[in-house]
């Protein structure tokens, strides 16, 4: 691992199940100035997402940014002794970065109420979603990574038409972020990986 000092930003690994799911938040990490480790470096950050719950002891000694359960605020905190980020698979691109440069600085961060006994369970997914032809086709092109320009001109219709049908994709899955409507049209079988 790099010192942070050096460079100034963390060096992040991205170990998610998800193909799609893990092309989005590499996008939005390199966005952000965030890259993987060169060479044979292990990264400074490696973002994990629920399929790591069951073995979460092989992440000691990491930095770790959690993708998923509520589960994952009390497991990493009997695990790990440094920095560490529990957020949902919805976490806007905001959110993904500060959990990196959190964690990687020896940080816990999750969202309120995440850390209470108290708190709910995840909310469940809806029941039934159906998706316009266009709102299918606008949720397959936010799964390559396309802006809203490029999608318009992928779909030969405006940009504000584009954000219309974004908004509708979103409302309709009940999420906040590109990510988390990838996320979830994967959960929901509407995107195949």
């Amino acid at each position: 691992m790099t010192p942070l000092g050096v460079l100034g930003l963390p060096t992040v690994g991205v170990a998610l199940e998800s193909a799609v799911l893990a092309a989005g938040v590499q996008a939005i990490l390199a966005g952000a100035g965030l890259h993987p480790p060169a060479g044979d470096e292990g990264p400074d950050v490696l973002i994990v997402d629920d399929r790591w719950l069951p073995d979460a002891a092989a992440l000691a000694g990491q930095a770790v940014v959690a993708l998923g359960s509520r589960a994952w605020a009390g497991t990493l905190h009997e695990v790990l002794s440094g920095g560490w980020a529990a957020l949902p698979l919805d976490a806007t691109p905001g959110e993904l970065v500060a959990g990196v440069l959190g964690a990687a600085a020896g940080l816990v961060v999750a969202p309120p109420g995440t850390l209470h006994p108290e708190a709910a369970d995840d909310d469940p997914l809806p029941a039934d979603v159906t998706l316009t032809p266009r709102e299918h086709d606008v949720l397959a092109l936010l799964a390559e990574g396309y802006s809203n320009k490029r999608a318009a001109r992928e779909l030969g219709v405006s940009e504000s038409t584009v954000k219309f049908h974004v908004q509708a994709v979103f409302g309709k899955l009940g999420v906040q972020s590109r990510a988390g409507a990838v996320a979830r049209g994967v959960a929901l079988g509407l995107l195949s990986v």
